[in-house]
C-alpha cells in the first residue's frame, strides 16, 4: 500500500513538474514573441512600447538591453535629423546670399555693356554674362536641392501625359546627345494604354532629365541610351540604360546621396541624382540603380498610377501614420 502511495506521489510530483516547466516555457516564449514583435515595430516605424523593468531574469535583462539600444537609436536618429536640417538651412542661406551678390553683379555688367562701345569690350562682357548665367544656374540648383531634401517645395499634381514628358526631355537634352553622337532609343509601346497620370510635370521632368543626362555623360560616343516604360500593376516604371562602364559595386548604396561624387559622377556637384530621388519620393515613388549583365548601368524610376489628387493625399496620410 505504501509503495502505491509513494508511486502516486511520484507521479503527481512528476506531472506537476512537467506542467510547471511547460507553463514556464510557454510564458517564456510569450515574452520572447512580445520582444520580437516590439523590435519589429521599432525597426519598421521607429515606435515601440518597450519599457525598462526591474525584474530579474535572462529575458528581462534582454528586454532592458533592447530598451537601451532603442533609446540610443532614437538619439542617433534625432542627431542626424537635426544635423541634416542645419546643413539644409546653411545651404539655403548660402545660396540666397550668393544669388543676391550675383544679381547685383549682373546689373553692373548689364550697365557696363550698355555703355561699352569697342567691339572687344562688348565681346568680353558677353562672355562675362554667359559665365554669370551658368553660375546663377548652379546656385539655383543647389538651392533647389536643399529645399527638395527639406521638403519645402510643394508638388503641384496635375494630369500629365508621361510619354509627352519623356519626348520633351529628350528634346531638351538634344544638344548634349547630338554633340556626343549618342542615339536615344525610346521604347514606349508598353504605356500606350496607360491613362494620364497626376504628376508635377515640371519636377518629374527635372528628375527624368537628371537621370537621362547622367546616362548620356557616362555612355561612350557613338553608343546608345535606351529609355523604356511599362505599366507593372498600377506602377509606372521607367528604365534608363546606358552602354557605359557601369557603377562600382561599393557605390551603388550611396549613389543617390547628396554631394556624392564617385567614379560614376565625377562631373558636377553630385546633386543631380539626389534631386531625382527626392522628387520621386515626393511623388510616392522610388529610384534605384543596378549594373546590367552585359555592361552599362540601368536606372529604374517607379511612380504609382494614382487618379486625381485625393489618392496622393491618402498616401501622404498613410506615410505620416507610419
Amino acid at each position: 500500500m505504501e509503495e502505491k502511495i509513494i508511486a502516486l506521489v511520484g507521479i503527481f510530483i512528476t506531472t506537476g513538474l512537467f506542467l510547471f516547466e511547460r507553463n514556464r516555457r510557454y510564458l517564456l516564449e510569450q515574452k520572447i514573441d512580445q520582444l520580437v514583435h516590439e523590435l519589429d515595430c521599432f525597426l519598421l516605424s521607429g515606435e515601440s512600447s518597450l519599457e525598462e523593468t526591474l525584474e530579474e531574469g535572462k529575458v528581462e535583462n534582454l528586454k532592458n538591453q533592447l530598451v537601451a539600444v532603442e533609446e540610443q537609436a532614437r538619439h542617433q536618429k534625432k542627431y542626424w535629423e537635426q544635423r541634416e536640417k542645419r546643413l539644409n538651412q546653411f545651404m539655403e542661406n548660402m545660396a540666397h546670399q550668393m544669388k543676391t551678390s550675383l544679381t547685383a553683379l549682373q546689373i553692373r555688367i548689364d550697365l557696363a555693356q550698355a555703355k561699352a562701345s569697342p567691339s572687344g569690350v562688348q565681346a568680353e562682357l558677353e562672355e562675362g554674362q554667359k559665365c554669370m548665367a551658368r553660375l546663377t544656374g548652379e546656385v539655383g540648383r543647389i538651392l533647389e536641392c536643399s529645399q527638395l531634401a527639406d521638403q519645402k517645395i510643394n508638388m503641384w499634381f496635375e494630369r500629365c501625359d508621361v510619354e509627352q514628358i519623356i519626348r520633351r526631355t529628350v528634346n531638351v537634352l538634344a544638344p548634349l546627345w547630338k554633340k556626343k553622337k549618342v542615339d536615344i532609343v525610346l521604347e514606349l509601346s508598353d504605356i500606350s494604354g496607360v491613362p494620364e497620370l497626376y504628376l508635377d510635370s515640371y519636377w518629374f521632368a527635372q528628375a527624368l532629365e537628371n537621370v537621362v543626362k547622367n546616362a548620356i555623360e557616362h555612355t561612350p560616343a557613338g553608343s546608345k541610351v535606351h529609355i523604356a516604360a511599362c505599366d507593372l500593376t498600377n506602377i509606372l516604371v521607367l528604365e534608363v540604360t546606358d552602354e557605359g562602364p557601369g557603377i562600382e559595386k561599393d557605390e551603388l548604396s550611396c549613389l543617390f546621396e547628396r554631394f556624392h561624387r564617385g567614379s560614376y559622377g565625377k562631373a558636377g556637384y553630385g546633386i543631380g541624382l539626389s534631386m531625382a530621388r527626392d522628387i520621386l519620393t515626393a511623388h510616392h515613388g522610388s529610384i534605384e540603380a543596378e549594373n546590367q549583365r552585359d555592361g552599362g548601368a540601368c536606372f529604374r524610376l517607379g511612380v504609382p498610377i494614382l487618379e486625381g489628387k485625393r489618392p496622393y493625399e491618402a498616401v501622404r496620410e498613410t506615410v505620416r501614420e507610419l
